[in-house]
């Protein structure tokens, strides 16, 4: 087969698969069925959002979802404030990210300490998602590049590089 014919058969895949495409937003009620059942159909997703609106993780995370939940359409991506999923939830515990797969939690990120706090970018989200087996390694819809800037939602946001450091002090002209 050639190499346009596969790309074309993995494109359909994705297609088919992709059948969410956006963020749900949950109600207590409908946790039971919105999560632990659809996970056993599909990867699904909860973000527990801060109640504060000064939480600046959990607003940075809200947009992270966003841009996902698009992108990887196969993820079922929820979005419920923490207070109203889990009475007494501790704030400083936002943003907190759970991982459903088959009826049962695989994952649970609590705050975004993990991924580099206020710098998480959108392939450090996108590594969870490869690392818990909800996308392949390979899948050509991640972030391989080490860019320095990347685009979310129109707004320019610092990727944290990796390998080595570039040099970029430029002393010339200073005696």
């Amino acid at each position: 087969m050639s190499c346009s014919k596969l790309r074309m058969a993995e494109l359909s895949a994705i297609s088919k698969a992709s059948v969410f495409n956006q963020v749900y937003p949950l109600q207590k009620p409908d946790y039971s069925r919105d999560v632990t059942e659809a996970s056993k159909t599909a990867f699904v997703l909860v973000l527990l959002t801060s109640s504060l609106g000064t939480n600046i993780e959990s607003r940075l995370l809200t947009e992270l979802w966003r841009v996902l939940a698009r992108k990887f359409g196969e993820i079922k991506f929820c979005e419920i404030r923490a207070d109203m999923c889990i009475e007494g939830y501790p704030e400083r515990n936002t943003p907190t990210i759970l991982v459903y797969r088959n009826g049962d939690i695989k994952r649970q990120v609590i705050t975004l300490r993990e991924f580099g706090g206020e710098k998480t970018s959108l392939k450090d989200v996108e590594d969870l998602l490869v690392n818990v087996g909800a996308v392949k390694p390979n899948d050509r819809r991640l972030l391989h590049s080490s860019a320095s800037e990347e685009l979310v939602d129109g707004v320019d946001r610092p990727v944290r590089q990796t390998g080595r450091a570039i040099d970029t002090d430029d002393d010339e002209g200073w005696d």
